[in-house]
């Protein structure tokens, strides 16, 4: 993460920057979301990888993930990374402790991956960019692709 780094040094300010030069890049859908909302707190309910391999398309693996949002009433997400290039997920439901009590792991490890923490997007190239999400199972996930959508499946 080069915005936020752990909670002592956030610049949220400086991701905001970073984020309205992006926006550009992504449908009218995923634009309005990430500069109006976040997934911060949102329940992950499902992560797929597909590898829609055929021979002729480049980068055809597609990563969707679905995200019960937080907030009464705010719906369900769908989050998808289009062309990805690279794709890391570091879980470990042992990590996933309390400070207090660092045996114990949380809610008795029932919430699986967990909720959504935080997440930068940050420019790789012209064509690509990053997504760095980190779950509070302490779960961090980078993926490089070319695109992301973002939009409501349920209210």
């Amino acid at each position: 993460m080069k915005y936020f780094v752990d909670d002592d040094h956030w610049d949220v300010i400086g991701y905001g920057k970073n984020l309205e030069k992006l926006l550009s890049r992504f449908n009218r859908e995923t634009s309005s979301f990430l500069k109006n909302h976040s997934f911060h707190d949102g329940k992950v309910v499902s992560l797929t990888v597909l590898n829609k391999e055929n021979g002729r398309t480049k980068d055809p693996t597609k990563i969707i993930m679905v995200i019960e949002q937080y907030e009464e009433g705010a719906g369900v997400y769908e989050i998808q990374w289009l062309n990805v290039r690279k794709f890391l997920m570091d879980y470990d439901i042992s990590r996933n402790v309390y400070d207090n009590k660092p045996h114990e792991i949380v809610f008795g490890g029932r919430n699986g991956l967990d909720e959504w923490g935080y997440d930068e997007i940050l420019p790789l190239s012209k064509k690509k960019i990053q997504h760095e999400i980190f779950l509070f199972s302490q779960t961090k996930i980078i993926i490089h692709c070319s695109e992301i959508k973002i939009r409501k499946i349920k209210k």
